[in-house]
């Protein structure tokens, strides 16, 4: 739990080191940030297996290919971007993480009373 509270805290604080950068280097942030997201939430879902810590890093890996593959293709690699590209696939990894962890959605549908119903369950 303590490596997950400094992954979080390393995540907070490159999303506020987003302030100080361009807005290329913010796109290559956001992007990732999605990508690390959905892989986070596919492999929590797919592979019970993993812990947390596993989950998050595989996540990270997966969430920054879309950006190397990119800097590959540019005329000139940025190592910058590839910077961004990692913290942000980092950011949605932790962030994806935490949601898989702690919240639920429940969806019923009543047919007599022709009624659905959307639950959000929240762990505290």
């Amino acid at each position: 739990m303590k490596s997950l509270k400094k992954i979080l805290a390393i995540s907070v604080l490159s999303a506020i080191s987003l302030n100080a950068a361009d807005s290329n280097s913010i796109k290559h942030f956001g992007f990732s940030a999605i990508f690390g997201l959905a892989s986070e939430t596919i492999l929590h879902k797919n592979y019970q297996q993993f812990d947390d810590i596993e989950t998050i890093s595989y996540a990270t890996a997966i969430g920054s290919l879309p950006g190397l593959a990119k800097e590959l293709t540019d005329d000139e690699f940025s190592n910058e971007d590839m910077v961004f590209n990692v913290l942000g696939a980092l950011s949605g990894a932790v962030f994806s993480n935490y949601l898989n962890n702690n919240t639920s959605i429940f969806i019923a549908h009543n047919k007599e009373e022709k009624s659905s119903q959307v639950k959000l369950a929240y762990k505290f």
